[in-house]
């Protein structure tokens, strides 16, 4: 009886994905069946940047695997390091499409995606990470145009202060004013020359807890007479900057959906990423969809999948905004028995957040995982060709 009662369930989320396939966007009333596509999984940096035609066929075949899957909508990641896997009037050419920072491919890869996007019937939401520069701290690998280039070359505190090295990386400090605004009009920029379906941002907010990070705003704030103690003071930054975020893609198209895809651990939102998330869920203003990143098995000691399933279903009983589930397609047949393809850990999680009351979708990161032959077993269950037994 189970087994029957988790088929119709696929099915009907199936169903879902069709109706919003044929409208073209994803449906407010449809199940969303997401993807997230990684920057690694979109570049050409291997072929130098590769041709246009190549980039082309490339998409073609991941969103005829999509459609193959049931997949209604894909997060494209195409600003992962403060550059742009567009054609950016603000930031500089990614080094995931040609292997060199602002160097030019010759063609446009977002435009591409959303022109297929489009023909496939696919939402296609722009990516962006805001906050990262680099992953290393090596700014010979930067463009001369790179905005954060810039800013730590200024003899202005108040200015080189926007960029920080964390852990061996660069970041825009989440506290200036200046970046931001340089974030926000990216995603004007991004809406208005490619009219995608959605703005999506990740679950990186503060590089560190550390009390340098911000340490030049936060005593601006504190000479101003603030008196806010800092871990307030930067939940409070975070929550004002993705107001304003969502305030601005409502500006620019209220159609165009903003979604935030936090960690899973709600806990660590607020100590680590200082991201509010609960306000997020129970507040107007904030974002159209939640996705948090609830990539737990149902035997992880930390946190289990359907503890984190539940806490989250508690946040998003205000109706505030559309809950989906994210699911961590990349374990499966990882180190962990739980994960190993064929176990029905996927058909069990699908099953147990469709049972939740606030659920109203699912999204897997990533698309490689996902479409791996290796793991069939496990997501066979969305083509209709599964073997998996109840």
């Amino acid at each position: 009886m189970k087994r029957l009662i988790f088929l119709l369930t696929v099915l009907a989320l199936l169903c879902g994905c069709a109706d919003a396939r044929q409208e073209g966007k994803s449906n407010e009333d449809s199940r969303v069946s997401a993807v997230w596509i990684y920057y690694n999984e979109l570049s050409m940096a291997g072929e130098n940047g590769g041709s246009e035609k190549a980039f082309a066929e490339k998409a073609d075949k991941m969103f005829d695997n999509c459609l193959k899957y049931g997949i209604n909508t894909v997060f494209v990641q195409v600003r992962p390091c403060g550059d742009a896997l567009y054609d950016s009037h603000i930031y500089p050419w990614s080094a995931y499409v040609t292997g060199e920072q602002g160097k030019n491919p010759g063609y446009d890869p977002l435009e591409i995606l959303v022109e297929r996007g489009r023909a496939s019937g696919i939402s296609v939401h722009a990516w962006i990470n805001p906050f990262r520069i680099a992953f290393k701290d090596d700014v010979n690998a930067l463009s001369k145009d790179n905005p954060a280039l810039k800013w730590m070359n200024s003899s202005d505190r108040s200015k080189s202060a926007n960029v920080v090295k964390v852990n061996g990386g660069l970041y825009y400090c989440p506290a200036s004013t200046d970046v931001q605004r340089l974030v926000i009009d990216g995603v004007r920029e991004i809406i208005r020359r490619y009219g995608v379906d959605g703005i999506h941002i990740d679950d990186y907010f503060y590089p560190s807890t550390d009390s340098s990070t911000d340490a030049v705003f936060y005593k601006e704030y504190r000479d101003g007479g603030g008196t806010l103690p800092l871990k307030t003071w930067r939940l409070n930054i975070i929550s004002s900057f993705v107001s304003a975020m969502y305030s601005a893609v409502k500006s620019e198209d209220e159609n165009c959906i903003f979604s935030v895809s936090p960690a899973g651990n709600v806990k660590n939102n607020y100590n680590e990423q200082y991201a509010d998330v609960g306000r997020w869920c129970s507040e107007s203003g904030f974002a159209d969809w939640i996705i948090p990143q609830i990539y737990f098995g149902f035997d992880d000691k930390a946190l289990t999948f359907d503890d984190a399933c539940d806490e989250w279903d508690r946040l998003a009983r205000g109706g505030k905004v559309r809950l989906i589930c994210g699911i961590a397609a990349y374990k499966v047949n990882n180190s962990d028995e739980e994960w190993r393809a064929g176990g029905g850990i996927i058909a069990r999680q699908l099953q147990y957040a469709e049972e939740r009351e606030n659920y109203s979708g699912t999204a897997f990161f990533s698309y490689s995982g996902l479409t791996d032959p290796a793991a069939s077993a496990e997501f066979g269950i969305l083509t209709g060709q599964s073997g998996l037994t109840p």
